[in-house]
């Protein structure tokens, strides 16, 4: 045992030193969050710039995600563009997201899943664009990595309020019709 230690120290503290650079206001979540190496490193879309990143083991059989939640009170009616760029490497499937949460759950969402990062990407700008809603009380977004191989960078987001115009990229709360529609299927 005693030989093994200087082994088990080196390894306890490469596996510190990956998860010791998570950027100040992010957590590691996911489905299999710890089947993902995440952290920031020395970028290279800027001089002196820091990208943060996820990178995929082996034996990944979800996702993980780098998130942050925060309270929508600044938010309440207006619509909000989340940016970023991305870069990816050899990967199944990555995106950035967001998701407003309410008093009756999820009220807005988008996860890039009609428009998913694969393969291998240079630095692009993408963006999510949503209505907060009056019961809006959280707002929470992030960037992901699904699957066993690959990595996703991650560079200037950017979490802004936008007008009417632009359009939106998710989905909000289901508007249903105000009445039965097409009972005896004759339509």
């Amino acid at each position: 045992m005693i030989k093994r230690l200087p082994l088990i120290l080196v390894a306890l503290l490469l596996t510190c030193q990956v998860h010791a650079s998570i950027p100040k206001g992010w957590i590691v979540a996911g489905t299999a969050r710890e089947a993902y190496d995440v952290g920031t490193q020395a970028g290279d879309r800027h001089p002196g710039d820091r990208n943060a990143f996820l990178r995929a083991k082996s034996s990944s059989n979800g996702f993980g995600t780098l998130m942050q939640s925060i309270s929508a009170d600044a938010y309440i009616g207006k619509r909000v563009r989340l940016s970023g760029f991305l870069r990816t490497q050899d990967v199944i499937s990555a995106a950035m997201w967001m998701r407003i949460d309410g008093s009756t759950g999820v009220v807005g969402f988008d996860n890039m899943d009609s428009r998913p990062l694969r393969g291998t990407l240079d630095w692009q700008r993408y963006e999510i664009v949503l209505d907060v809603p009056a019961n809006a009380n959280a707002i929470a977004f992030g960037f992901l990595l699904e699957g066993n191989k690959g990595q996703v960078l991650a560079d200037d987001f950017k979490l802004e309020v936008v007008g009417k115009e632009v359009p939106l990229t998710g989905i909000g709360r289901p508007v249903f019709p105000s009445a039965p529609i097409n009972l005896n299927f004759e339509q």
